[in-house]
């Protein structure tokens, strides 16, 4: 190869390396010399959002069998013969247990939630789908789910606002349920099922 071609193709090959597309750059340092270059980077996040729940529920209620001592009862004029005669028992109020039929039950961490959203929260709402727990046995002993809401840092309601608090679950929001059951219609001990509450985690 001659001297000239040598130039030639040297000539060539630096107008090349120059000419490229604008989004690729290079740079040329020196021998003992430092150079640097910033590239700039961007992330789109998705909205989205992360729900955690139970999807079986057991409440195995503590039996508070016992005596009460309602105190002291006596008749005066009791015949000799037959008589009939009505104590009035009290009926006292026992620890634990309700006076009336409804009872209301705190149910904690039941569901979390984490993710993404424009403003950073979510709604969290509960629909009670089905009510009614039937005994296995008796079909006639029923317990009835009402009132329920979903509870969180201090918030109970059908429907609250929460944060998201990212994607991390150890940041994750936690929530519970409360509810009342109605038990008028329950007249028999044992397993009653069939009672459905749905959660829905909206992003807004």
């Amino acid at each position: 190869m001659t001297t000239k071609k040598a130039i030639t193709g040297m000539i060539i090959a630096a107008a090349m390396l120059f000419s490229g597309s604008n989004s690729a750059q290079a740079v040329v340092a020196a021998p003992g010399e430092s150079t640097s270059g910033e590239t700039k980077v961007q992330v789109k996040v998705p909205e989205f959002i992360i729900l955690h729940y139970y999807s079986d529920l057991t409440l195995n209620f503590a039996a508070p069998t016992q005596a009460i001592d309602e105190g002291d009862k006596s008749w005066d004029d009791v015949a000799w013969s037959t008589g009939t005669y009505d104590g009035e028992i009290s009926l006292s109020d026992v620890k634990g247990v309700n006076s009336e039929d409804n009872v209301l039950v705190n149910l904690n961490n039941l569901w979390a939630v984490r993710g993404f959203s424009n403003n950073g929260n979510a709604k969290i709402k509960i629909n009670n789908t089905t009510a009614e727990m039937v005994n296995n046995e008796n079909k006639k002993s029923v317990i009835t789910m009402g009132d329920l809401k979903v509870t969180s840092n201090g918030k109970s309601d059908s429907e609250i606002e929460v944060p998201l608090n990212g994607i991390s679950k150890a940041r994750a929001t936690k929530g519970g349920v409360s509810m009342t059951l109605d038990f008028s219609k329950t007249t028999t001990s044992g397993m009653h099922k069939g009672g459905v509450y749905k959660i829905t985690a909206e992003t807004i």
